[in-house]
């Protein structure tokens, strides 16, 4: 279980990167792998409207410590079968819509 100040240290830079964000930024997690397990993942949904006919999802992801201080050193997945495993074994921690809720 995450502490609510590690949860408002991570939210608060989902919220920086829903203000910066051109397109719309939805669906942020707080996500971990048991493989990693001092590593706090967020993960949101980057989605591109401009063609309204073909609208781009795009998962993007920033990276924590265990205490919630942002590393600038990802988990680097080099060939297809780390990134389904990657993306088979997340687990989610927290949840919510959008980035600018989560001290309400």
């Amino acid at each position: 279980m995450l502490k609510q100040s590690v949860i408002n240290k991570i939210m608060d830079k989902a919220s920086e990167i829903n203000k910066a964000c051109k397109l719309q930024c939805r669906d942020f997690k707080i996500m971990f792998l048991p493989k990693y397990e001092n590593t706090l993942i967020l993960r949101w949904i980057t989605i591109d409207i401009s063609n309204e006919d073909n609208p781009i999802q795009l998962y993007d992801y920033e990276y924590f410590n265990t205490i919630g201080i942002s590393q600038r050193c990802p988990i680097f997945l080099s060939i297809q079968e780390e990134i389904n495993d990657f993306n088979l074994n997340l687990k989610v921690l927290h949840h919510q819509d959008f980035a600018i809720d989560h001290k309400l």
